[in-house]
């Protein structure tokens, strides 16, 4: 099978040709007390591996692990796939653990962890939404792919037309809100930067549309 591999900071994109290989295998309890009457569990092993690399790159190897029965080409290159979207779930929780701050909430019982995933998960994907197109398509307008409002709150801010604003020129005006500073050395902005920007901005919307909404009763 053929893999498109995305850019990293050590590695260009590039194709690879991987050849895959499946086989179920049985696990056993451990041998210990408590698990005298677990029974042994069924996995599907997954090897994807790169048999000829190009010189001088280190080849793709991958040992996966799935309790989903893989008995032919298509499933396990269907299990392949799943695993790819892996590093974009990770950011996502990465997004609610070290952004949204959910482990810090204190919350406990289940219903109020359901009602707290609620409300940040939304916010945790709009966020990841934003991360991704600012590496993706940097320089589309934001206003084609940003909710207006938004941009306008940040083009003001940030001292940029809202008209050719682009997705990177908004993704890094919203962090600055929330402490980047944005110099050559500096990175990308995090999670932490990006999130404190974002409630910041939507404390601005929220007191623009207070004030708008004062200012009608006023005129009545």
């Amino acid at each position: 099978m053929w893999l498109e591999l995305k850019s990293s900071q050590k590695h260009p994109a590039r194709k690879a040709l991987l050849a895959v290989s499946w086989q179920p295998v049985r696990l056993l309890p451990p041998r210990t007390r408590e698990a005298n009457q677990w029974r042994p569990l069924v996995i599907w092993v997954i090897r994807v591996w790169e048999p000829d690399p190009p010189e001088g790159v280190e080849a793709l190897d991958w040992i996966l692990l799935t309790s989903v029965p893989t008995h032919t080409a298509t499933q396990a290159q269907e299990r392949v796939e799943w695993y790819r979207r892996r590093w974009i779930v990770e950011d996502y929780h990465q997004g609610l653990k070290t952004g949204c701050h959910m482990e810090e909430r204190e919350i406990r019982d289940y219903e109020g962890l359901r009602t707290l995933l609620g409300i940040i998960a939304p916010i945790a994907v709009r966020l990841l939404q934003l991360r991704v197109l600012s590496r993706q398509c940097p320089d589309e307008l934001a206003r084609a792919v940003i909710p207006t409002d938004i941009v306008l709150v940040v083009a003001h801010l940030s001292g940029h037309p809202a008209k050719t604003m682009t997705v990177q020129q908004c993704w890094h005006g919203i962090a600055r809100h929330g402490g980047y500073l944005g110099r050559k050395g500096d990175g990308p902005p995090g999670w932490k930067t990006l999130w404190l920007g974002w409630m910041y901005i939507q404390n601005v919307l929220q007191g623009m549309q207070l004030a708008s909404l004062l200012s009608n009763q006023l005129d009545l």
